[in-house]
């Protein structure tokens, strides 16, 4: 494998954990305003939930904050490890850069 090839894989594999970074920091936002919006509804009023294309009715909101709160654990857990991924993928791209410049 040449040396452009190394550098083309590192930041292709770069590119693809910086669009997952974003789409995990938006999805955690979005179920945090969802967590907001929920702790912020009045009681008395429903709560439903989407599910594909149908909406069905929330029977416990207790339980619908649970799962948004694990959720939001999960996801936060899954960037921190993509943050490390890309710090690592960083490394390695301005280590093979180094190398190269050295050879040359």
């Amino acid at each position: 494998m040449s040396d452009a090839e190394k550098l083309q894989n590192i930041l292709r594999d770069i590119q693809a954990t910086r669009q997952q970074l974003m789409t995990t920091s938006s999805q955690i936002r979005e179920f945090e305003v969802t967590m907001e919006a929920l702790s912020n509804h009045e009681e008395d009023k429903k709560i439903y939930r989407q599910i594909g294309a149908l909406l069905f009715e929330v029977d416990n909101k207790e339980d619908m904050e649970n799962q948004l709160n694990t959720s939001i654990a999960t996801l936060k857990e899954h960037l921190e490890l993509l943050e490390k991924q890309d710090e690592e993928l960083k490394k390695i791209y301005e280590k093979t850069v180094s190398e190269i410049e050295n050879i040359n």
